[in-house]
Order: structure tokens, then sequence, then C-alpha cells
């Protein structure tokens, strides 16, 4: 798990294509599985994570693909910007996502992760 002082790199078209998905979901939930192809490489792929389906599940289904879980991207519009506690029950060591208008109405990828019980955020680096 990378240090929440070290900046993550996400490439532009990626981090703009799941702004995308947050501001045409339809539902008032937004559960999406960010996936990459393993340790260093930057995400490259989402799946939708329905309503009941375990994380493990998604897991498993990446790996048959040769990807692995990179983030979880959880948009709630109505709620506040960071994640909840209970976001991080399930796979506590995967980093976050979330779509936040907090800063001047502009619509953002911010990252969070959870540690020692505290939700930290994380600093994200869109690449140009």
């Amino acid at each position: 798990m990378p240090t929440p002082s070290t900046p993550i790199l996400i490439p532009r078209r990626f981090a703009i294509r799941l702004l995308h998905e947050a501001q045409i979901a339809t539902e008032p939930f937004l559960s999406l599985v960010v996936a990459d192809e393993g340790e260093g490489s930057v995400p490259n792929g989402w799946m939708p994570l329905a309503a009941g389906a375990s994380i493990s599940e998604a897991q498993t289904m990446l790996a048959g693909h040769g990807k692995r879980i990179w983030a979880l991207y959880r948009h709630r519009p109505e709620l506040p910007n960071p994640p909840l506690a209970e976001d991080f029950a399930d796979h506590p060591e995967l980093l976050r996502l979330t779509a936040s208008l907090a800063i001047k109405g502009v619509l953002q990828l911010r990252g969070w992760w959870s540690l020692d019980g505290a939700i930290v955020e994380q600093e994200l680096d869109v690449e140009a």
C-alpha cells in the first residue's frame, strides 16, 4: 500500500471516464471495482459491483482475466465525500475512490485509505 503522502498516478483519460460514470449514474449509489494488471501498474479498467456481490467474487473474476483490484470506486451524491467507516468493513486494505463536488463545485476524483481505523485522504496525481 502506498503512503498517503506519496501521490498515486492515474492516467487523465481514465480519471475522466470514472468521473463520467458518476455523472451518468442513474442509481443513488454507484459502486465499481477498479482494476489494474499487477503491482506497479496503473488502473486500466473497471466493472460494476452489483448490490449484494462480494469484493472476493470480483477479485476471482478479475484474476481470471489477468487483472487485480486496484481500488473500489463509490459515489453517493447525497452523502459527504469521504467514505464512511462501514465502506472499509470488507477489504480495508483497498484504496477507496470517490467523486466529489466538495471543492468549488468542480467534480474531482479523490482517494482514501483506512489506516488504524482512521480514514485518511490519498493524494491522486492525474497524469497530463
